[in-house]
């Protein structure tokens, strides 16, 4: 039930980002830090869920004492997490998207493998119940809505499935059509990033989960590894096209000294090299995790001998 429970409230906790390019304006070096986007849903996003998580923090402390229950490091990692989120959404890397298709990537690339895993890293589902009333927080416990929802969406936390959503949602929005239409409209554009973020971290969740025992650090291996594999030939297919994919960038990286194909050459590295590198930490932390079971497994067995 409670971790139903904690399933169920995670996504509530986490920042939805929805901000949007669509104003056109293309940014040259000389003036790209005016350009800060201040989108009110990502802002009172970001307040709201870091409110609550402090909230939850620290009621947990002054029950369990300080630093229990989530350690101060996972505070940190969490708050890295969304010092990211900051970067990507905040910053004029977000502007920065309409004229440049490599800073639009390098923003996929921290929504999608660096800020999810350092926001779950400081277990956001546990602090988010402790930051409601006690009645509340009973009251939800006890509500078969929210056991229905868990029981019909725990499939999705499993490695593979995950793993096939969140492959799905990389390869639709990167597709030249949709890309497009998510760079012309600022409701595409929010959708866009909303399905890049939640997918990610139903993702990162699985391979979380799939870790807490050596029976399904395997299926976190393999979905670590098809990830890894899928997109490392997305951002190759990108970086080798012969032609370009996105005519908005037709004109615009110019003003950065660089040809439109070139912006897009370096975006599909930044896709394919950086990104491939935190798949593949992510597989090495798991195999870690088998081995030591194994080498604990293995101690009582030669010492007895």
């Amino acid at each position: 039930m409670r971790t139903a429970l904690t399933s169920a409230m995670l996504t509530l906790l986490l920042p939805i980002p929805a901000s949007a390019h669509g104003s056109g304006e293309a940014i040259g070096p000389g003036n790209v830090w005016s350009h800060w986007s201040a989108e009110p849903w990502v802002v009172i996003s970001l307040m709201v869920s870091f409110g609550l998580y402090g909230l939850g923090v620290r009621s947990i402390w002054s029950h369990a004492g300080l630093g229990r229950g989530i350690s101060p490091a996972r505070v940190f990692s969490y708050a890295g997490g969304g010092a990211i989120l900051v970067i990507a959404l905040v910053s004029p890397l977000d502007p920065l998207g309409d004229t440049l298709l490599t800073a639009h990537m390098v923003q996929h690339i921290l929504l999608v493998g660096v800020a999810p895993p350092l926001l779950l890293v400081g277990f956001p589902g546990a602090a988010l119940p402790w930051s409601l009333p006690r009645r509340m927080r009973c009251a939800l416990g006890r509500k078969s809505g929210v056991r229905t929802i868990a029981k019909h969406t725990t499939f999705l936390i499993r490695p593979l499935p995950a793993c096939a959503v969140h492959g799905i949602a990389l390869w639709l929005w990167h597709a030249p059509a949709l890309f497009e239409a998510a760079l012309r409209n600022e409701a595409i554009h929010a959708l866009e990033h909303i399905t890049f973020f939640t997918t990610a971290i139903l993702f990162w969740q699985s391979l979380a989960r799939a870790g807490r025992s050596t029976a399904t650090v395997p299926s976190g291996i393999a979905a670590g590894f098809l990830t890894l594999i899928h997109g490392g030939f997305l951002g190759a297919l990108i970086t080798f096209s012969p032609s370009l994919l996105y005519p908005w960038y037709r004109q615009e990286p110019e003003r950065w000294s660089l040809s439109p194909l070139a912006d897009q050459q370096l975006a599909g590295l930044i896709m394919w090299v950086p990104a491939t590198l935190v798949y593949l930490l992510a597989c090495l932390v798991l195999a870690a995790r088998l081995l030591t079971a194994s080498v604990a497994y293995r101690k009582p067995v030669q010492q007895s001998s």
